[in-house]
């Protein structure tokens, strides 16, 4: 069985290497070959399974998606509310399962200032623009592009006219989204708005995404995010709560003995974490341990028992014959991780100091083994998390936990009885946030390792859980290797003389990174949008903690508009930052003054400012900061939003160069003739946005510019873009996130 079920999973896996699509026809073929070998090779057959399985919920995901040629269509959709809508500072957010057109979709829909808030289950006709599910497509970055497909949602939008945003119909039946919905508000009822408020309603019914994201910053530096996150801990607390209350309920003889005692047990603790799993949202590691849950009830009924590693196998089969897109969820690995070291490395003895050291074991086990996964996925690693969840585990799972289950469990029978409870948590938790703010702030509480190859992940990880289970000291010597080669890896470095550039991908905005053999650069710093949320958290800081950058020599902020200087606070706070520039007249906080003139030399690589010249009077566009970047083997030019002004002084200089940021996205107020004569480059890059309102690049600006013999390259059809500039003449080499890393979920027709 074991064998059957790893087999099956690992043909589930298969498919997220498929750089394009297949069409769910094709599905057929593996099953029918699955079929064909279900007698002589039980193994392949349960992997050809497993293959069939995932592609077809795949390509069905995939068909239903909102397709990127009607991106931006304004259409009135119909639908009910489906899931408790999120209050965000000046938006509320919420799911509307619609049909539009003659199809049913899930759409994900923001509602800016809104003056109503739309109940689940209550039927709704809105005028929306719809966005087909696109992401930012960066190294090191997370996939909004696969989270999306993952959660169902075929679309995103926001409401054009809330005005004429009309409810048609009064909530259905409560249904578990509604029963979410009544305790969620209770909570809100019982605190005032803030943090706690968002992190309690989390973790009762998995309402998280009012969560500032600060607050989720200090989780991920103190390895708390997984107590955060509707996991397996929750549901095992509820399952062992229950469990607890029944025996005491026996024991005190509430209940009258019975022969079925153990049958009744096991059906109530079954029914219950099911109950709680699908009322917090029905997460992966929820569903995860609810399996592990039911498994277990029933093999005590049975009174059968399963090895630790096939009921693991078992319970990953189940979720993902439901759910082939799981596996690509890093709940999913977290939660079955975590599960296994904790069961493999069991306890060291009985009393006080066996307790003692069961716990230090495992907390090591559990830090070692997902060390490779917490890389992978959240390019971080805590290294404060082992004393941090020393303390806070205990804590949670006696005090807050419990007292969590109640109030939910209090709150889905009578809302306003909980309020004293919600209120004695907020307290508590009031008192949490500055010390886990000010441990997450500490230098040295995480650390950011570059991205690896997933091969080396996965290796690591299986000779690391291995060593738990077959105890080995070459094993652990190799395990030992691999988990060092995956925390002190670095990418190729850069040979002196050369250099590289990379334009990331921020939506419409701008943020390039240069790095030399011993230098980085990083010119500006992406947008940020209303509300407050900042590109770069995605995108930018992401990128240089895969590139294994710590350090910021210098940071130019070319000029203080918000697609542009977005993201510095951000950056400065969270990176080490020598040197800052920016232009006069900006309110940046800089420690050096953007004007031409100014230079350095960085590893036999030549920087010089262009501009603006000492005492120039242009406009705030006009005024931003131009770089030349020049090596042995060619040089780049750094340009940021020069209007017709900036561009007839630049014009006038010596200014030819290989690469060109396309100067202000691509508007048609830039890109003079003169300036594209001027530059004469190879490659020009434009930094937009997918879909944006102005349609940047404007297409007579991308023709001027390849007329003039110019390949013009656009992050947002391409993603990133990485130009490395050779240290002698010589061809210059160009990768593109979308074209040199094709996965399927990317290439769907109609993107």
């Amino acid at each position: 069985m074991l064998r059957s079920a790893l087999a099956f999973l690992a043909g589930a896996a298969a498919i997220h290497v498929l750089p394009v699509p297949w069409p769910p026809a094709l599905a057929l073929v593996p099953a029918l070959a699955a079929a064909c070998a279900m007698g002589r090779a039980p193994v392949l057959a349960a992997c050809l399974a497993g293959f069939a399985c995932a592609l077809q919920a795949a390509s069905m995901a995939a068909a239903d998606a909102w397709p990127c040629a009607r991106d931006r269509d304004t259409v009135e959709v119909t639908g009910h509310v489906a899931s408790p809508a999120i209050v965000r500072p000046d938006r509320s957010d919420f799911d509307l399962e619609t049909v539009h057109p003659a199809q049913s979709r899930q759409v994900r829909l923001s509602w800016y200032d809104a003056d109503r808030l739309p109940r689940t289950g209550e039927s709704w006709r809105v005028r929306a623009r719809l966005r087909c599910p696109r992401g930012f497509a960066n190294p090191g970055s997370p996939d909004r592009e696969l989270g999306l497909l993952r959660e169902g949602i075929d679309a995103t939008g926001y409401v054009v006219d809330g005005l004429t945003a009309e409810r048609i119909g009064d909530a259905s039946a409560p249904g578990v989204e509604r029963l979410r919905e009544r305790v969620a508000g209770a909570i809100a009822r019982a605190l005032p708005a803030g943090p706690t408020v968002a992190v309690l309603q989390g973790l009762s019914v998995g309402v998280r995404g009012s969560i500032p994201e600060g607050l989720w910053e200090a989780f991920a530096a103190t390895g708390l995010a997984h107590l955060i996150a509707i996991s397996g801990l929750h549901v095992t607390g509820c399952a062992l709560s229950v469990l607890l209350v029944l025996r005491f309920a026996w024991r005190l003889r509430v209940l009258p003995p019975t022969r079925a005692r153990l049958a009744l047990e096991m059906a109530a603790v079954a029914a219950v974490t099911a109950a709680y799993a699908l009322v917090s949202g029905a997460s992966v590691p929820a569903l995860r341990t609810l399996a592990m849950v039911a498994l277990f009830a029933l093999l005590r009924c049975l009174r059968r028992s399963l090895p630790l590693a096939g009921s693991l196998a078992l319970a990953a089969t189940v979720l993902v014959a439901a759910d082939p897109l799981a596996i690509t969820s890093a709940g999913f690995w977290l939660s079955f991780v975590a599960t296994a070291a904790l069961f493999a490395v069991g306890s060291a003895g009985t009393g006080w100091r066996g307790w003692t050291r069961g716990f230090a074991r495992a907390q090591l086990a559990i830090t070692i083994l997902l060390a490779p996964v917490l890389a992978a996925t959240f390019g971080r690693l805590s290294l404060v998390a082992p004393f941090v969840n020393a303390a806070a585990i205990p804590v949670f799972g006696v005090v807050i936990l419990p007292a969590v289950l109640l109030g939910t469990v209090i709150a889905a029978i009578a809302p306003a009885a909980s309020s004293l409870l919600w209120q004695g948590l907020g307290r508590l938790l009031d008192g949490t946030w500055p010390v886990l703010t000010a441990i997450g702030a500490w230098p040295l509480a995480s650390f950011a390792p570059a991205e690896q190859p997933l091969a080396l992940v996965a290796a690591a990880t299986v000779l690391a859980f291995g060593t738990l289970l077959v105890p080995s000291k070459g094993l652990g010597a190799a395990a030992a290797v691999l988990l060092g080669a995956l925390v002190c890896g670095r990418p190729a470095d850069v040979e002196p003389g050369s250099f590289t550039l990379d334009v990331i991908d921020v939506g419409q905005g701008l943020a390039a990174v240069v790095e030399t053999a011993g230098h980085v650069l990083v010119f500006d710093t992406g947008p940020r949008w209303r509300g407050g949320t900042v590109a770069a958290r995605v995108s930018l800081l992401p990128y240089l903690r895969a590139r294994g950058i710590r350090r910021i020599d210098r940071l130019v902020v070319s000029h203080d508009d918000q697609d542009h200087a977005g993201g510095a606070a951000l950056v400065a706070g969270a990176m080490d930052v020598a040197r800052t520039m920016a232009p006069r007249g900006n309110r940046i906080n800089a420690s050096e003054t953007c004007e031409s003139g100014a230079g350095w030399r960085w590893d036999d690589v030549e920087f010089r400012v262009l501009h603006p010249p000492a005492g120039f009077k242009g406009g705030d566009n006009d005024r931003s900061c131009a770089l030349d970047v020049t090596g042995p083997g060619g040089s780049v030019l750094l340009l940021a939003d020069p209007e017709s002004a900036a561009e007839s002084l630049l014009a006038g200089r010596a200014i030819a160069a290989d690469v060109v940021l396309i100067p202000h996205h691509g508007s048609a107020s830039s890109s003079s003739p003169a300036l594209i004569t001027a530059v004469s480059a190879r490659l020009g890059i434009a930094s937009s946005g997918f879909g944006n309102r102005w349609a940047m690049p404007r297409a007579d600006v991308v023709a001027r510019w390849r007329a003039a013999g110019t390949t013009v390259l656009n992050t947002a059809e391409q993603g990133a873009v990485r130009v490395r500039i050779p240290s002698k003449p010589g061809p210059i080499t160009v990768e593109t996130e979308r074209r040199d890393r094709p996965h399927w979920w990317r290439a769907r027709p109609g993107r």
